[in-house]
């Protein structure tokens, strides 16, 4: 209850700020808060106008079925609660994570495979073994410059009841275009790496750590990566759109943030620790999802 009310104290400071430079603050406009088990993760799909979200259902340990949830973009209503299900029509998905949208395949990390499926029947389309990396906790996914992936290993380990321990390593996988798997980078540097994207402009990757306080940068084949801006710490949500704007959530503040050079701007704070983000360019909105809270918020940004 302190925390809620902090966070909305927060929320009303920020809004009579903009209201008096004469900017709209951002407002929430919908949420689903029935039906969703430990929604991780999310992507926006303009080709469908429907949000996609990853549904864990649970430790991720074999044998447990999770599905990805289709969200009416228009006005965040649930237009099919399991669009995909594992053990459904062929489905193979265990504890669906971080995602991307790439043409008509939505990819998503799960467990120990990287899995497409129709954005359009929710069929699936390709899986790619990436059990050869022993990979602990994979948990999020860019689509690289050369019709490649890179894939964040968090280090964690949740155990059967629930609790979490960080035995590492810290890794990036790398999926060639010939389907090849590898390990990119391993180092405690990366601070339990959560959410990655490809910044195609500096030809990087942008990376949310949830176990540091700075977000970072690193360019393949570096050494290590590069810190570069501080925050609120346990980062887990990016998205780089294609106007540049980098979209960053934040456990540690609840806030949904945009890195603008080497600083964050705050966008706005919600009562529950978001997950993951995923932006509607043409409405100006986010999709965003908490694990912890079971529920998904629509919000339109600032303007």
């Amino acid at each position: 209850m302190q925390f809620a009310m902090r966070v909305g104290v927060i929320g009303l400071a920020a809004a009579s700020v903009l209201a008096a430079r004469g900017f709209a603050p951002a407002q929430k406009v919908a949420t689903v808060d029935q039906g969703l088990a430990g929604p991780e993760a999310l992507s926006y799909d303009a080709a469908t106008d429907r949000y996609l979200v990853s549904n864990r259902t649970g430790s991720g340990v074999a044998g447990r079925s999770g599905y990805i949830t289709r969200i009416r973009a228009a006005d965040g209503v649930v237009d099919s609660l399991h669009f995909i299900q594992g053990g459904r029509d062929g489905v193979v998905l265990k504890a669906p994570m971080g995602s991307r949208v790439k043409g008509d395949t939505l990819w998503v990390v799960d467990v120990d495979a990287l899995r497409g499926f129709s954005v359009r029947t929710g069929a699936p389309l390709a899986t790619i073994d990436l059990s050869s990396t022993s990979p602990l906790f994979i948990n999020d996914v860019a689509l690289g410059p050369d019709d490649d992936f890179y894939v964040t290993d968090t280090g964690i380990r949740i155990g059967a009841d629930g609790k979490m321990t960080h035995p590492g390593p810290d890794r990036i996988l790398h999926i060639a275009r010939d389907r090849s798997v590898s390990v990119a980078l391993s180092t405690p540097a990366l601070h339990s790496p959560d959410g990655i994207d490809w910044d195609a402009p500096h030809h990087r990757l942008i990376l949310a750590p949830f176990g540091g306080p700075k977000i970072q940068t690193w360019t393949p084949a570096a050494p290590a990566p590069v810190d570069l801006a501080p925050g609120a710490g346990q980062f887990d949500g990016i998205e780089i759109e294609r106007g540049g704007m980098i979209l960053i959530t934040s456990w540690g503040d609840s806030s949904v943030d945009v890195l603008q050079g080497d600083h964050l701007v705050r966008q706005f704070t919600t009562s529950m620790a978001p997950a993951d983000v995923s932006m509607d360019v043409r409405r100006h909105r986010v999709g965003i999802v908490s694990l912890v809270a079971n529920r998904f918020e629509l919000w339109t940004l600032a303007h």
